[in-house]
């Protein structure tokens, strides 16, 4: 197996790293103490193709693969856990399920303005009385006709209060049965 990087993958390390530590070192500090967001570093990483990195064109993605997306948030992680963070939610968690579950209506709709940094998808799995352990979601979902009844609480939605989120996936259970629980995440 070779564990070498290819060219591209190289280059946009490179590229990465520059950007942490030019653009992203000298804010980190003052955003964190202040629990700020800013909005510029992220429109300024979905101009570098980061938000989207692994998405086809055509959906205004850069076209890349999961080791460039996973090289990408190595790299900001190295200067600043938390514009990691909001990279790595917002293209696992929240343009993922669009992509890999969207109909192509909803594709073309969310994400091409999702690549661009002027718009962010948030994630709701934390409840009140579950945290994070998805196991213990107590938020269900039915479908009513055309459309998902969601009943429950959702709480640190992740890119959520931010002025730029478009939309939530939220995970639901929609059916639980004696031998398990069926989980899904709905748009």
């Amino acid at each position: 197996m070779d564990f070498n990087l290819n060219e591209e993958h190289v280059q946009l390390r490179s590229m990465v790293r520059e950007f942490a530590e030019k653009k992203i070192k000298p804010l980190a500090q003052e955003l964190d103490e202040k629990e700020s967001f800013s909005y510029e570093l992220t429109r300024q990483m979905g101009e570098l193709g980061l938000l989207g990195i692994y998405l086809p064109e055509q959906y205004g993605g850069a076209g890349m693969d999961y080791l460039a997306y996973i090289i990408a948030v190595e790299e900001i992680a190295r200067i600043d856990g938390s514009q990691a963070a909001t990279l790595a939610a917002h293209n696992s968690l929240g343009i993922g399920p669009i992509y890999n579950y969207g109909t192509e209506e909803q594709k073309m709709r969310y994400l091409p303005q999702l690549c661009t940094g002027n718009a962010l998808w948030s994630f709701g799995l934390t409840e009140p009385e579950a945290g994070s352990d998805s196991r213990a979601s107590k938020t269900t979902a039915r479908l009513d006709g055309d459309e998902w009844m969601i009943n429950g609480s959702k709480i640190f939605i992740t890119n959520g209060s931010v002025d730029i989120n478009i939309g939530t996936t939220v995970q639901a259970v929609t059916h639980e049965s004696a031998e398990k629980r069926v989980y899904h995440h709905h748009c």
